[in-house]
């Protein structure tokens, strides 16, 4: 086997290993084994002539990059690729507090205070029972509370005026 073909197949072997670096965790031992094997393409393209061992630089230097981006890109859309990899995560915004979108409809209800409000405790409005805050102070157990406003995980309430 002469230098040429050595040369080309050492080529070979580090596109194979970039390959396999991809889809398995070597945790870069594949990727230094591809390297390795360009250094040597090289080696092999000087000892033979001064203008393969350009070619082989030129193939690592410039195409060795744009073969690995080609790979990125490509992998993931395979039917092998898709078994490997994960697929992208969904849009889950507001999924950890599926309730925390109701709550800001509730401004201006009025309830009963199911629990000692110090800040916190639970309200019933509606006959729900919601995880609330006291705007301002204590409220007791039973007492007439109206709705102020919501955070994320909390109606803010406060005594509600009976004269009104």
């Amino acid at each position: 086997m002469g230098p040429v073909l050595t040369a080309a197949l050492l080529v070979l072997g580090a596109m194979v290993l970039g390959f396999l670096e991809i889809l398995t965790p070597s945790f870069g031992l594949l990727a230094i084994g591809a390297i390795g094997t360009l250094v040597g393409a090289v080696w092999m393209g000087f000892s033979y002539a001064s203008w393969l061992g350009w070619v082989m630089v030129v193939s690592a230097v410039v195409i060795g990059p744009m073969y690995v981006a080609f790979l990125v890109r490509l992998i993931p859309k395979t039917p092998l690729g898709k078994r490997l990899f994960l697929s992208k995560a969904p849009d889950a915004t507001g999924q950890g507090t599926p309730e925390a979108d109701t709550y800001d409809g509730m401004i201006g209800r009025t309830g009963l205070a199911a629990t000692l409000l110090r800040p916190g405790g639970m309200v019933l409005i509606d006959s729900k029972r919601l995880p609330a805050h006291a705007e301002t102070g204590v409220i007791e157990k039973d007492t007439p509370i109206v709705v102020v406003g919501a955070d994320s995980m909390n109606l803010i309430v406060r005594k509600a005026d009976i004269d009104a």
